[in-house]
């Protein structure tokens, strides 16, 4: 058994290019202490979010701190062979307490109200995340 304390983890420099503003983030469950899934405590500042994208496995959010927002995908319509126009439709605003799961492949985007802060737990089984912005 390993204990510690979300206090004595040092915030991660490594996915700052993933956001659209200032955020905080720490590694708080990661593979050296379970390779079954991975935990992130994600601070949100002044309205800053996460960038478009998807992950290969469920992803739940759980709300801690502030006001957020989780905007999925509702559609996706071929413009052509190699354009499509995205609908974002679907808008869940989340406070302290609230949880959603995101399933697997769906794009989506999350962050802090406009102007505000936020702070969720992101749990997720390990795999890849694309990024589109």
């Amino acid at each position: 058994m390993q204990k510690s304390n979300i206090k004595q983890v040092a915030p991660d420099q490594s996915m700052l290019q993933y956001f659209e503003g200032k955020v905080e983030i720490k590694k708080v469950i990661t593979d050296t202490l379970t390779k079954d899934f991975e935990t992130f405590l994600v601070t949100f500042i002044d309205g800053a979010r996460t960038k478009l994208h998807y992950h290969e496995t469920d992803q739940v959010l759980i709300a801690t701190e502030g006001k957020g927002i989780v905007v999925l995908q509702t559609g996706v319509k071929m413009d052509s062979d190699t354009i499509a126009t995205v609908n974002m439709d679907e808008v869940h605003y989340l406070e302290v307490g609230d949880y959603v799961c995101v399933p697997a492949g769906k794009w989506h985007w999350h962050g802090a109200s406009k102007r505000g802060n936020f702070i969720h737990y992101q749990i997720k089984k390990p795999g890849k995340t694309t990024w589109l912005e």
